[in-house]
């Protein structure tokens, strides 16, 4: 319905609520709509009159009561507008009809119908002092907690002056108006026979208590009183044995007890519940959410402020409420389950909870947490609970530790990337190699089930289920060792074909060894549906390459291969040819050894010669006399053979130019004396040698190869009076190039060359 137009006939006028279009009931003289106020989002439920010159009195004492009485038991009106006959509204809290079609499942729980009843009488005992007159199957109505309240006061009237043909004119009118019949015109028994007539259609003459039938069909008659007629109900058994009535008759008056009256109430549900959970069941629509739910919140975040902060709180002082704690919070979490209804502030209640550290408490969440995963953000899961979750795998009790493990499938599709492929992973590599054999055995389950949104990056996920599955098939209890090949057989999938050729038949072939039969088997079929796997990708690659060689395709006789005598001796012959080749080519050419005349050798008494080499301070290159007491590279023996010496040619070097005199030193020049020798040396250099250039050094017995200088990189060669071949030259140690050195005359012998080369070359 567009109630636009209505309120533009208004001026200036602003109706302060938002109507729904479509009317959840509808009456003879009123249509129901839900609303909502604008202030404050509050919802309500607006009766829209149809006014009309016939009802337009019974409509305007509805409204006019309305406003005056303010009785527990009649719907909350909060506002009216009756000033336009177009426009009258009476808004009240948010109320729905009575759910006359769902009467047989609220009958199923006979303590929640007599509740309702009860809630009738003590607000019909509000209006003692007047008569209603309208209350039928239509005036019963459900607020938002769930209890009963009566709406339509059309007939409404005090019974102070009230005149009985007055009245009976207008319940007249308003019974036809309805279409309904007149149960009784006088005013004193009008109500009470209409109670009778609402508590039949009720309760069905079976349902009725036997301790109950005979008063109520005295009301329906007319002859007891609606005071009577609930003092004879209190008094019954059926009445005192409902503990629903009494309960909420506490329950009632909750809001204005104190903290420790509070947990006496609760305590009370406590009892209530844990004996039998059936009485809560099927109750009127509301009372479970919106009103036992929200007040056990309210006890249980008093209870956790106390916990955490450990303050004198007047519970604490007069009443040690802390084992409280656990039923009620078990209370709620059964009762929002069930209901699949949370109150408002639901959410940072359970955020709270998992705080705490109490094991009873963590483990009711865990059990419950499946199921609260609908109100509860995933910002809220990832950022407040996830922390003080994943602690529980790491929790000392094993039972907690396990319960938490299983609880992992329903929170991970919240976490974030980080949480779940590092932190989450590095929790359960540790509960894979747990004490618990159960705790192991459900790690792998819950890798298996979780493996379809970890991170596939950089081969990322194949690696963890290859290490988590090869860790657990060498589990030494079955059930782990089962579970890693369910893993494999429910991964299948994830795997591709290289993966499972380099790394999963590794992973399930030790399971073919297995100790068990039942491992084994089902290794066996598992390796089986990989190879199968492998087989159908083999199927399908294309061999097709034009550019392979022919040779590869065909059928190799290994037992044979390569043992044609003939052949194998033509290529060992030319292996050992080019063998020896490449020896002469990189070895070094020797000196040819030859006899000379005396006339080749120079006079060794006269002074002139390399008498006294052994003695010789050293040579003098670039005017500087190097020691020759130490060679460093020796590059003869005790057993080489004696060489004569041959001319050689000194070429210039590149440091000649730093000397003046060139390579020789003068005669004048000083010697240096080496430290080491204990006498006297005369150098075999003092004597002047005419500048030359060729230079015969002739011996009596051997040639000594003079060595390269490796700083100058200068070649030395020897011209043999046998060949002209060229005698490759050898590096040294030494960086300035030093000559080696023989003895001295009378050591041209073994033991000269024996002490001066035999060393470290």
């Amino acid at each position: 319905m567009n109630f636009s137009s209505i309120f533009k006939s208004i001026s200036n006028f602003q109706f302060p609520y938002t109507i729904e279009e479509t009317a959840i009931t509808e009456t003879a003289l009123w249509q129901c709509f839900d609303g909502t106020r604008k202030a404050d989002s509050l919802p309500v439920t607006v009766f829209k009159a149809k006014r009309s010159p016939e009802n337009e009195s019974l409509i305007l004492n509805a409204v006019h009561k309305s406003k005056i009485l303010k009785i527990p038991g009649l719907c909350t009106v909060l506002e009216t507008f009756d000033s336009d006959p177009q426009s009258t509204f009476i808004v009240t809290e948010r109320v729905v009809p009575f759910p006359w079609d769902n009467l047989g499942s609220l009958s199923q729980n006979k303590f929640g119908v007599e509740l309702g009843i009860s809630q009738l009488l003590a607000t019909l005992g509000f209006l003692k002092n007047f008569v209603l007159g309208t209350l039928s199957k239509d005036s019963v109505f459900i607020n938002i907690k769930g209890e009963w309240v009566l709406f339509g006061l059309e007939l409404c009237s005090s019974k102070e002056g009230l005149s009985a043909f007055e009245f009976a004119s207008r319940a007249r009118s308003y019974y036809n108006i309805i279409g309904s019949q007149l149960p009784c015109e006088d005013p004193n028994t009008i109500d009470s026979m209409g109670l009778g007539l609402l508590i039949k259609s009720l309760m069905a003459p079976s349902c009725l208590p036997k301790d109950w039938i005979v008063n109520v069909n005295m009301i329906s008659d007319g002859k007891i009183t609606i005071e009577n007629f609930r003092k004879r109900l209190e008094n019954t058994e059926t009445w005192r044995s409902n503990p629903l009535i009494n309960f909420y008759q506490e329950l009632r008056e909750l809001h204005i007890k104190d903290p420790q009256g509070k947990l006496v109430v609760m305590s009370n549900l406590e009892n209530l519940y844990l004996e039998s959970r059936e009485i809560f069941r099927n109750l009127t629509p509301g009372m479970i959410e919106n009103f036992i739910i929200p007040e056990l919140c309210e006890i249980i975040k008093l209870l956790m402020t106390q916990s955490i902060s450990s303050a004198a709180s007047p519970i604490g002082m007069n009443f040690n409420a802390s084992h409280k704690l656990v039923p009620f919070l078990a209370i709620v979490l059964d009762l929002t389950s069930e209901t699949n209804t949370f109150p408002v502030g639901f959410n940072d209640l359970i955020t709270q909870s998992f705080k705490l550290p109490d094991r009873q408490v963590r483990f009711l969440l865990l059990i419950y947490l499946p199921k609260l995963i609908g109100p509860l953000s995933k910002s809220e899961i990832s950022s407040r609970i996830y922390l003080h979750f994943i602690q529980g795998l790491t929790d000392s009790d094993a039972t907690l530790r396990l319960q938490t493990l299983k609880t992992i499938p329903c929170i991970v599709s919240c976490l974030t990337e980080r949480q779940l492929n590092n932190e989450l992973l590095r929790f359960l590599a540790k509960t894979q190699v747990d004490s618990d054999v159960e705790i192991r055995t459900w790690t792998v389950i819950i890798i298996s089930k979780i493996s379809t949104i970890l991170s596939t990056s950089v081969g990322n996920r194949s690696n963890i289920l290859a290490t988590a599955f090869t860790k657990s098939l060498k589990d030494p209890q079955v059930k782990p060792r089962l579970a890693a090949l369910y893993g494999l057989e429910k991964s299948i999938e994830l795997f591709d074909v290289n993966t499972i050729a380099n790394k999963i038949l590794t992973v399930i072939a030790p399971g073919l060894l297995d100790k068990s039969p039942i491992v084994r088997g089902r290794a066996k079929i598992l390796f089986e549906e990989y190879l199968e796997k492998l087989e159908k990708e083999a199927q399908l690659i294309q061999t097709n390459d034009s550019t392979a060689d022919s040779e590869d395709v065909k059928d190799i006789d290994f037992e044979n291969y390569g043992c044609d005598e003939e052949d194998m001796n033509k290529e060992d012959n030319l292996l050992a040819a080019q063998f020896l080749n490449n020896l002469r080519l990189n070895s070094p050419s020797a000196t040819t050894p030859r006899n000379i005349t005396e006339s080749e050798i120079d006079s060794a008494q006269d002074g002139s010669g390399w008498d006294d080499l052994s003695d010789t301070d050293g040579f003098i290159t670039n005017g500087t006399t190097e020691s020759f007491d130490e060679p460093t590279n020796p590059v003869t023996t005790a057993n080489t053979p004696k060489l004569f010496g041959k001319p050689i040619k000194i070429n210039k070097s590149w440091n000649d130019e730093l000397n003046d005199d060139g390579w020789i030193q003068d005669e004048s020049g000083p010697s240096k004396v080496p430290q080491k020798h204990t006498r006297p040396q005369n150098s075999t250099l003092a004597k002047s040698i005419a500048p030359s250039s060729r230079l015969s050094i002739k011996k009596k017995k051997t040639t000594i190869l003079a060595p390269r200088n490796i700083a100058s990189n200068s070649t030395v060669t020897t011209k043999s009076s046998l060949s002209n071949k060229t005698a490759r030259s050898k590096p040294i140690s030494s960086i300035r190039g030093s000559v080696t050195k023989k003895g001295n005359v009378d050591g041209w012998d073994d033991d000269g060359d024996s002490d001066s080369w035999d060393t470290n070359w």
